[in-house]
């Protein structure tokens, strides 16, 4: 990862299943769950990402395929990432490697939290190995925790939102917007996507999601264009100013520097996807982010991802496999702003 000159902040060590700091960073046992922590938990760097996002916004392919990044990121500077717990371990093979890798279809949609197969309750944990923390000058065990909400769970809020506070404790929130919600692009790839693939309204899940979160809340938040595949798409339709914007390969969406992460990159793809998004006729929703989040860089990005690379055809991923795009941007971010070094 690049050393681009920016602000850094030390991660803390945090209870991975309410994302609280935990009062103790050389404890063995959670203060808030009364559970056991994950083996070399103690003052290790915690990085708690929260995902948000309305039904069928692509929340559990970005997950399945993130998964892989991290591993294969692992393999290309020389260290092993693997689950921190047999729970995650045995979940993300159930309910993400196995019907997307190796079924080569798409996940069911996230269960509601109250459901009985809810498997989301806990989260994912992955040790990234013993990295030297620019942030502290010294060497620490870094972990992952990946924690997912059902779009339904977000879209019609419960009375008691208790059970959603460890958004006020993540270390980033990152809300998956997707473009097929937009009826100009639904209209061009008219014929392409499948209706039932449409989910619920982003607006007003992010502003549900602001009302879950405290006024003092200083997580990082991300706001990632998903499905970005069906935006590049949109080059080859003839006599669109779609064409012409897609067709840019100047810019930084059209491009993906893998896990050479550049903040400088990072804040030019920020301005760009804003830009679309305004395009998109999205302003409710840049607006709503700008409004509560701010300005701030350093705190508020946005993203352009693309779990699978292509369309999916039908219930399955394409024959040519998945090809995922910029999906290790907003994990980069906050895991370079926090002094990670692999």
């Amino acid at each position: 990862m690049n050393n681009n000159p920016t602000l850094l902040t030390s991660a803390v060590t945090r209870c991975p299943w309410t994302f609280k700091p935990l009062s103790d960073p050389n404890a063995e046992r959670s203060e808030y769950v009364d559970r056991d922590l994950p083996r070399g938990w103690q003052n290790a760097a915690t990085v708690c990402i929260a995902l948000a996002g309305a039904r069928a916004s692509g929340k559990s392919l970005y997950i399945g395929v993130l998964v892989k990044l991290l591993q294969q990121m692992g393999e290309e500077f020389g260290f092993v990432v693997e689950p921190a717990d047999e729970t995650t371990q045995e979940r993300y093979e159930t309910n993400y490697e196995t019907p997307l890798f190796e079924e080569r279809g798409l996940m069911p949609p996230t269960p509601s939290y109250s459901s009985s197969d809810a498997y989301q309750h806990d989260p994912l944990i992955y040790h990234l190995g013993v990295h030297f923390d620019r942030s502290t000058n010294e060497n620490r065990n870094f972990f992952i925790v990946i924690r997912d909400v059902a779009g339904e769970d977000l879209e019609n809020l419960p009375e008691d939102t208790s059970r959603l506070d460890f958004f006020n404790y993540a270390d980033e929130i990152l809300f998956l917007f997707d473009p097929l919600k937009v009826p100009q692009i639904k209209n061009y790839l008219k014929g392409f996507i499948s209706e039932s693939a449409l989910g619920g309204d982003p607006s007003k899940v992010l502003q549900n999601l602001t009302r879950v979160l405290n006024v003092d809340n200083h997580s990082r938040f991300g706001i990632a264009l998903s499905k970005f595949d069906t935006l590049q798409s949109l080059e080859s339709v003839e006599n669109s100013e779609w064409a012409q914007i897609m067709g840019n390969y100047g810019s930084a969406y059209r491009r993906d520097n893998g896990f050479n992460y550049d903040d400088h990159d990072s804040q030019l793809l920020h301005y760009e996807v804003e830009s679309l998004l305004i395009k998109l006729d999205a302003k409710t929703l840049v607006n709503s982010f700008n409004n509560y989040f701010g300005r701030n860089l350093h705190r508020c990005r946005y993203f352009a991802t693309s779990a699978l690379g292509a369309p999916p055809k039908g219930s399955h991923i394409q024959e040519t496999g998945i090809a995922p795009y910029r999906c290790m941007d907003p994990i980069s971010w906050v895991l370079f702003n926090y002094g990670f070094t692999p």
